[in-house]
């Protein structure tokens, strides 16, 4: 593992608990992947295959509000992740993702990310574990906005 890959993973929320050696058993199964400004990454009720770890560059995450508009919610830059939810639940994507300035991510496929659980039940369960902090701030501070909203 080269010293940078190590610190954009270590930089990364769902990892920043785990041990150099529990982060290179990660970086083995790693795809990078480049976008540019427009490109999707991911669409809003299509089926999950990876999650992203943002190393460069600005994705914005879009939410449909079921009258055909898009509103976005997010913008994510490096040591951000996205795709978290539908590895975990297998279900389709919440929301689209789109390049917004020019990006490179580091993408674990559902694939790998499952032969990862199985094969080092105790490594699946620190990425679980991070993967579940992550989700859980990311409530709090929904929860948070929609009082905020509510009390307008």
């Amino acid at each position: 593992m080269t010293p940078n890959t190590l610190k954009l993973l270590r930089d990364t929320a769902i990892f920043e608990q785990l041990s150099d050696v529990q982060l290179h058993r990660i970086e083995q199964r790693l795809i990078t992947l480049q976008f540019e400004p427009g490109d999707l990454v991911f669409r809003e009720g299509a089926p999950g295959r990876y999650i992203c770890f943002v190393i460069a560059g600005e994705l914005e995450v879009l939410k449909d509000t079921g009258e055909g508009e898009n509103v976005p919610i997010a913008t994510l830059g490096a040591g951000h992740s996205v795709g978290e939810m539908s590895i975990i639940d297998g279900l389709t994507c919440s929301a689209t993702v789109i390049c917004r300035r020019p990006a490179r991510v580091l993408a674990l496929t559902r694939e790998d990310f499952d032969l990862l659980v199985d094969e080092e039940p105790r490594l699946g369960t620190e990425i679980f574990r991070g993967i579940s902090r992550l989700l859980s701030m990311s409530l709090r501070r929904t929860s948070a906005d929609l009082a905020a909203a509510r009390a307008r």
